[in-house]
């Protein structure tokens, strides 16, 4: 898809990016695509509560892909994990949010969006190093992200240590595994304002 644009997320794209990570993540609808967590996970993947405040958090950025036919296609969300006192040494930065139409997954368009992301938040936040979790279970996902350079840490999460509601992960153990991608030796700058 060649119409894509990716920018900052707009007050006005709260209920259509919410709808977006549901339709890529849950439900029916989101096995169009091969990121569809529909066997794994119940619930809402977000609400407009969590993206209005992600978008007025000064530690988080939204970025969005736009297509100018068909609207919006992507998003992605950074999160600045340790802040500096000085503002002049690097930190670390979490990416999340991360979701493309199901039917335009393998398109290219969570690959401009990745890269936004981590320009983004070398540009923004000074990032080092960007890190993310990924359900254990996805395998085509996890080899997605270490094929762009994202490295295993070793480290997890239950997933029930995060979610209250043990009927979300429908009987499944679920584990969150870690992995960290090195910003250092990335070039590309993408502004932000």
């Amino acid at each position: 898809m060649t119409d894509i644009e990716i920018k900052r997320a707009h007050a006005g794209q709260i209920e259509d990016i919410v709808g977006l990570l549901q339709r890529a993540y849950r439900g029916e609808e989101s096995r169009q695509g091969w990121t569809s967590e529909a066997d794994l996970i119940d619930g809402d993947r977000s609400t407009p509560e969590e993206i209005t405040a992600l978008m007025h958090d000064p530690e988080q950025i939204l970025l969005v892909a736009n297509s100018v036919s068909q609207g919006l296609m992507g998003c992605v969300a950074i999160k600045r994990l340790d802040r500096t006192q000085d503002f002049t040494s690097m930190t670390k930065c979490l990416f999340g949010k991360f979701a493309v139409e199901p039917k335009a997954q393998g398109s290219g368009i969570g690959k401009k969006l990745l890269a936004a992301a981590e320009a983004a938040a070398r540009t923004n936040f000074r990032a080092h190093k960007m890190q993310m979790t990924v359900v254990e279970q996805r395998h085509e996902l996890i080899e997605f992200y270490k094929r762009r350079g994202y490295c295993a840490t070793g480290n997890h999460i239950l997933m029930t240590d995060i979610h209250d509601d043990p009927t979300m992960t429908k009987g499944h153990d679920l584990v969150l595994l870690e992995f960290e991608k090195d910003l250092k030796s990335y070039n590309s700058v993408l502004h932000t304002p």
